[in-house]
């Protein structure tokens, strides 16, 4: 039987966009407001700093956001490849702090 384990992906680690590591994070996700949106990217800001994110997801500006994205390095910098781009602005925020904290 063939060991399907060695083709799982890594999970995404919560991150705040100014705590992203191009060297060490493979996979993250960023929870905040969409800021901006333009042909094949969008702009998250998660009250830390903002982040550009190429992704084709149907998501609109001012919507709230969970990004599950790929760190590419850069020679200079990072680029995030969205992955999974969630809606979550119906999210209890209150709750949400209470049960994860200041992530």
């Amino acid at each position: 039987m063939e060991d399907k384990s060695r083709y799982r992906r890594l999970p995404a680690t919560l991150k705040k966009i100014t705590d992203i590591n191009p060297e060490k994070d493979i996979r993250v996700r960023i929870l905040g407001r969409v800021i901006d949106k333009q042909d094949g990217t969008i702009i998250i800001d998660d009250g830390t700093s903002t982040a550009t994110i190429v992704t084709d997801a149907q998501i609109n500006i001012n919507d709230f956001a969970m990004v599950h994205a790929r760190v590419l390095p850069l020679e200079e910098g990072y680029e995030l490849r969205g992955e999974i781009v969630q809606d979550m602005s119906s999210l209890d925020m209150n709750l949400y702090r209470k049960v994860y904290g200041d992530n």
